[in-house]
């Protein structure tokens, strides 16, 4: 009996692959890379960060973009932006959150560096508690936080690239 009902739960599990996979289903997000945007050359200013320089390169890999010299296109970075400001405040005046902005104006550009996006925009922004009595804990989960939004602001960037170099 037991037998019976694993072999029928097995048969089930099995038609429902089939016909998920039959029906041409995939999961949202999962993009096929176009052929025109599987290379690209990363310019990049002075002062681009290096988080930001890490995190493009690490998106580019696992999107299947390899950075080669003379590509097809070419992904500039044009200018980084970083805020941190107080948004609250306790009634001492010590601040109990801040908000983080990051920006970056980018453009992706043909082999005759001329420009077939424009300038283009990807934005992330934060808020963080903020606890002076626990200071190194506040100043380890602020670099945390900042890593994640260089990730962020790389997948945007990666994403806008993708649809354009096609």
């Amino acid at each position: 009996m037991i037998h019976i009902k694993r072999t029928t739960r097995f048969l089930v599990v099995a038609a429902m692959m089939l016909g998920l996979t039959a029906c041409g289903f995939k999961l949202s997000g999962h993009q096929p890379l176009p052929e025109s945007a599987s290379q690209v050359s990363l310019i990049l200013t002075s002062d681009t960060p290096a988080n930001l320089e890490r995190a493009l390169k690490t998106s580019l890999r696992q999107r299947g973009v390899l950075i080669v010299a003379d590509a097809p296109f070419q992904l500039a970075i044009r200018e980084v932006q970083q805020n941190r400001r107080s948004i609250t405040i306790d009634s001492n005046a010590n601040v109990d959150e801040y908000e983080m902005l990051m920006q970056v104006t980018f453009e992706v550009l043909n082999r005759e560096q001329k420009s077939i996006s424009g300038k283009l925009n990807a934005f992330t922004e934060k808020i963080l508690d903020y606890d002076a009595d626990k200071e190194t804990a506040s100043a380890t989960l602020q670099r945390t936080i900042k890593r994640e939004m260089w990730q962020t602001l790389a997948d945007r960037i990666v994403r806008q690239y993708i649809a354009r170099a096609q």
